[in-house]
């Protein structure tokens, strides 16, 4: 068995490949650390963006959605470059962003690190939420009466389970008043 030996010239590319790559790794580090040091001590509108919109892109499809749901951002699905239609929430969320007041950017930061606990697992979805978790430590901290918003959750919830006069369970009759309310696609669009 022969070990493959790399000509001189394919040694002398690879030289030249791993040095460009060195120059352009330490240059890029270089830059961030000048960055850095001519940062302002409270960031200033365009950095409050630039960091809103990369910590939403770093959250994930389904947080992308409760996002979306949770700031009632309209969601138009457009046709994606293989004919598919979606729906591009960085755009949807840029657009938001640029409208928001530094107030709201700063409230939205928040909102994005408490956004991942909003998922329940699979395995195991009646898993209550951790204390330790940003979430609960958010409600604490801003004295959310969490005993209070689960009692009327469950409540809420238990209503609907009860059997309507004519035999079907409200639950049911949620569903079909809330797919009633939905709006077809020509509809949002004469909106």
């Amino acid at each position: 068995m022969t070990r493959y030996q790399p000509t001189p010239q394919e040694q002398a590319q690879r030289k030249k490949e791993a040095l460009a790559e060195r120059i352009e790794k330490l240059t890029r580090v270089r830059v961030l650390e000048a960055v850095r040091k001519k940062l302002p001590d409270s960031l200033s509108r365009p950095d409050l963006q630039m960091v809103a919109l990369d910590y939403f892109r770093r959250l994930g499809h389904d947080n992308h959605r409760r996002l979306s749901k949770l700031y009632a951002w309209e969601e138009k699905k457009g046709k994606t470059s293989w004919g598919a239609e979606t729906v591009d929430y960085e755009k949807i969320a840029a657009a938001a962003v640029q409208a928001m007041k530094v107030a709201g950017l700063n409230h939205f930061l928040v909102v994005c690190a408490l956004a991942s606990d909003l998922y329940c697992p699979g395995y195991n979805p009646r898993q209550s939420l951790a204390k330790d978790s940003n979430l609960s430590r958010a409600a604490a901290r801003y004295k959310v009466e969490t005993t209070r918003i689960v009692a009327r959750v469950q409540e809420e919830l238990t209503r609907n389970k009860n059997v309507t006069s004519n035999g079907q369970t409200g639950r049911d009759n949620t569903e079909k008043s809330v797919v009633s309310k939905r709006k077809s696609p020509k509809q949002r669009q004469a909106n």
